[in-house]
């Protein structure tokens, strides 16, 4: 298993931090990784919400699906990302401060097959791909 933990401090409220970074809709416009993405269940974002979408990474796509697994508002928002030979589990923490919002982000990888060769180059490429969304989030948000 591999890991990828980045922070980043945003000047704007947890709340509207959470919100952009929950919003199925809204992740192609600060995720540089990922060009489309939408909610494939009914109803509000919660513990067992399920997503599609595709990650654009070293000049492929990769479809996924995942499932929302923790969901605490302004608190903490984890899913479980399946694209058949990488599985990913992410956890966003919210932390507040008083100009704004420590947002952070950990990937815990597994990978199978033949892809599992490849693993420290996806790395790589996965830690450099979270750092440019961190600071586009930021960019976003702050503009």
């Amino acid at each position: 298993m591999a890991r990828i933990e980045e922070s980043i401090e945003i000047k704007a409220p947890v709340e509207k931090v959470f919100a952009i970074t929950t919003d199925a809709t809204r992740w192609s416009t600060w995720h540089t990784a990922i060009p489309e993405a939408e909610q494939t269940s009914g109803g509000p974002v919660g513990v067992g919400t399920t997503f599609k979408g595709v990650t654009r990474l070293m000049g492929r796509s990769m479809p996924w699906t995942a499932t929302a697994t923790e969901y605490e508002p302004n608190r903490k928002f984890g899913k479980n990302i399946d694209s058949g030979s990488v599985f990913v589990e992410q956890h966003n923490t919210y932390t507040p401060t008083t100009e704004g919002t420590i947002f952070g982000m950990i990937y815990d990888m597994k990978f199978s097959g033949c892809i599992r060769l490849m693993s420290p180059m996806l790395v790589r490429a996965m830690r450099k791909e979270m750092k440019n969304s961190l600071v586009k989030l930021k960019q976003v948000l702050e503009g």
